[in-house]
């Protein structure tokens, strides 16, 4: 199987809703983190920094778009624009037929 792959594209010194929270990139981290401990091979995560990452094909292309941060792209699709809402991730998760690697365990022990 082909992995699917999510790209984030986002300021990672921003801030988000709450003043507490850590910064995006460090989110996104996070976010990247647990996706791939729950899908594994099936997906590849990759974070571009509207910062550290100007000349990235990519993110030159969302600028001009007027695109609103954070975006996230699936297999080279805009899904989610100005924020990245996690319920709706997983139904596109689960539409694609992804199936997290617990839940895959499960279906060998029965």
């Amino acid at each position: 199987m082909t992995p699917l792959k999510i790209i984030i594209i986002a300021d990672g010194e921003d801030k988000a809703c709450c003043t507490q929270a850590p910064d995006l990139k460090t989110q996104i981290r996070y976010l990247a983190q647990g996706l791939v401990l729950a899908y594994g091979e099936q997906l590849k995560v990759e974070f571009l920094d509207l910062n550290r990452n100007q000349d990235h094909p990519l993110v030159r292309q969302a600028q001009a778009a007027g695109r609103k941060f954070p975006l996230l792209l699936y297999n080279g699709e805009v899904k989610f624009e100005g924020g990245i809402p996690l319920l709706a991730l997983k139904t596109l998760f689960d539409r694609a037929g992804l199936v997290p690697l617990t839940a895959a365990g499960d279906e060998d022990k029965k």
